[in-house]
């Protein structure tokens, strides 16, 4: 902290990230008077990581100092000043009396942003060591039920803590550390688990640890005269959240750690120095604009917003002023220099919240990503919008080849998917499913409530990939001729995929669908970035006996044959402009997709 030339040093970050504390702990670190006796204080510093690290330091220091409160302003007196706050600090610059503070938000310090190291970036918050040194002694120690598990389900029921750690408490970043946790939220998990008997009754989510520490009054009653503005803001974190939410938890350090049995110090500094995967696809200039604009709002210096505040209540805020203040409150986390973003569930839920109070007052949908579901189609039974949505996905995906594995095309099928997650819907992947492990499934969450004018689908995937011939000429093999091979090989398998479903997992879907109108079956091929799609829908019958049965409801307009029809028989355009390049025929009462 010495390094920094100015007297002043200011730390503005989220409430509740332990900032009081920090204060309290540095005065009594620092302070030669203060309530603790010093030989009581210096064995409690003693057993800290400070000690051991940082031997000659804390002989330097330990109790050197008269630590008071005092004026900051044109204080000749001053040696060193410590603020920390949630809101950045008006009137400090020239022919202000306060032109000695440097001030520090949590985005100061990521490269680009700030040429001094950030001092306090071990000070605010849990790191991932901190909340794994919290779960190791907890379980080890203190939890109540330690004794009814086994030292192998003791690591695993830790690692398993870690990672919904991670999944639903992490997300802030302060200069250039990475999975900053709040500390508030962390505590109150750990001590609730005072009440779980075993492992499998863990609940993660639906917590608002966080969010009820404070009141967001201020925030509900905020008014706007952009409204179109804050939907389209609000649109694009929610939107790159979930997307990257749902590409961490098969791809990212969570889906790593799930993959060990046992969880070690080596671990966890694996994890504190990596940054979380971001979603593989590409963005639409759109949402390339909005991201830079966003970061913009949030990371420079107030200026004009400070009189947008002041007028809070007398009148309409602009929605970057929102913004700005949704950011300084810790509502939206600095990811990188040029990109924010939500940092975890409960504050997603949160922000859901006060937009709907927003959005009530304005007399518009309270939902900010309807039109990201209608784009998608399948919350509302449309598989033709859903082939289409999926191959502008597929177009913005990067790396794609023939050498791609299944395995990623699943993963960019659940990204695709997860957003559904905001409107009722839970994806699941590899679920065990009658004679098989289903790949992935689209179905209503336990907890969500539909109507007969909105009901619920429930959909399974099967995928396959196609990686082309054994040997191929490199001249040859984007010619209209092997385009034309290959999309004849990607429809049959994605018909193959879809007669899998019906061998081996119709029937247990059948039990899990009750609640559904429709039973969609769809069979997916892959190549490089394009595809084949074959669906069959189920419709749910309700008999006079009161049980239920399914029955299978063609779409019109059908091709017959006698079979799968060929390939030929749906056309074999290669350049079709037809709705968005994606040709839909109607084959044997069965919905056929193909862009290759």
């Amino acid at each position: 902290m010495d390094s920094d030339s100015s007297d002043v040093v200011a730390g503005i970050y989220p409430r509740r990230m332990g900032k009081t504390t920090f204060l309290q702990t540095l005065a009594d670190f620092l302070g030669i008077i203060r309530p603790m006796p010093r030989a009581d204080r210096e064995d409690q510093f003693k057993r800290c990581a400070l000690y051991d690290l940082h031997r000659d330091f804390f002989e330097e220091n330990f109790a050197k100092y008269p630590v008071i409160t005092m004026d900051f302003k044109n204080n000749e007196y001053l040696h060193k000043g410590i603020l920390a706050g949630v809101f950045d600090i008006r009137g400090v610059g020239l022919g202000s009396g306060l032109n000695n503070v440097e001030v520090y938000m949590a985005h100061s310090g990521i490269q680009g942003t700030h040429s001094i190291p950030h001092p306090f970036r071990n000070a605010f918050g849990f790191t991932a060591r901190d909340v794994w040194g919290l779960i190791n002694d907890y379980v080890d120690n203190q939890w109540p039920y330690r004794e009814n598990l086994g030292r192998t389900d003791a690591d695993r029921f830790k690692r398993d803590l870690l990672v919904g750690c991670l999944e639903n408490f992490d997300g802030y970043r302060i200069g250039d550390i990475y999975h900053i946790f709040n500390p508030y939220a962390i505590l109150r998990f750990v001590h609730g688990l005072v009440s779980v008997e075993s492992p499998s009754n863990v609940v993660y989510s639906g917590h608002l640890f966080w969010v009820e520490t404070g009141s967001t009054r201020i925030l509900e009653a905020i008014e706007t005269a952009e409204i179109s503005e804050l939907r389209r803001f609000y649109r694009h974190l929610s939107l790159s959240f979930l997307r990257k939410t749902g590409y961490q938890r098969q791809t990212g350090i969570a889906a790593d750690l799930m993959a060990l049995d046992h969880i070690n110090d080596t671990n966890v500094e694996f994890i504190s120095s990596q940054m979380q995967s971001q979603s593989p696809f590409a963005e639409s200039a759109e949402a390339s604009s909005t991201r830079v604009e966003l970061a913009d709002i949030c990371m420079s210096r107030v200026g004009d917003a400070f009189g947008d505040i002041h007028n809070m209540g007398s009148a309409p805020l602009k929605a970057g002023t929102i913004i700005r203040l949704l950011y300084q409150s810790g509502y939206i986390a600095p990811i990188t220099r040029d990109c924010v973003g939500i940092p975890n569930v409960e504050v997603l839920d949160a922000l859901e919240k006060l937009y709907k109070q927003i959005a009530k007052r304005h007399d518009i949908s309270p939902n900010f990503l309807d039109s990201t579901h209608e784009d998608m189609g399948v919350c509302y039974g449309n598989v033709s919008q859903f082939a289409r949505s999926l191959n502008k996905c597929l177009m913005r995906a990067s790396g794609l080849a023939e050498v791609t594995l299944e395995r990623m095309y699943q993963n960019i099928l659940i990204i695709h998917l997860y957003p559904a997650t905001r409107n009722g819907y839970e994806v699941q992947s590899e679920v065990d499913m009658g004679n098989g492990r289903a790949d992935v499934l689209l179905v209503p969450s336990s907890s969500s409530i539909r109507t007969e004018s909105n009901p619920f689908y429930f959909y399974i995937f099967e995928l396959e990939r196609y990686n082309g011939p054994a040997t191929r000429e490199n001249a040859t093999r984007m010619t209209a001729d092997y385009r034309r091979d290959v999309a004849k090989v990607v429809y049959d398998l994605a018909g193959d995929a879809q007669t899998q479903i019906h061998t081996r997992y119709l029937q247990a879907a059948s039990d899990k669908a009750r609640y559904c109108k429709y039973i969609f079956v769809i069979g997916i091929a892959f190549w490089t970035n394009r595809f084949s799609m074959v669906v069959t829908r189920l419709r749910k019958d309700d008999n006079d006996d009161g049980s239920t049965s399914w029955s299978v409801e063609q779409y019109p307009g059908s091709i017959n044959s006698d079979g799968l029809v060929g390939y030929s028989d749906i056309g074999d355009e290669l350049d079709s402009t037809e709705n968005d390049g994606v040709r839909e025929r109607v084959v044997q009462g069965k919905l056929v997709f193909l862009t290759v």
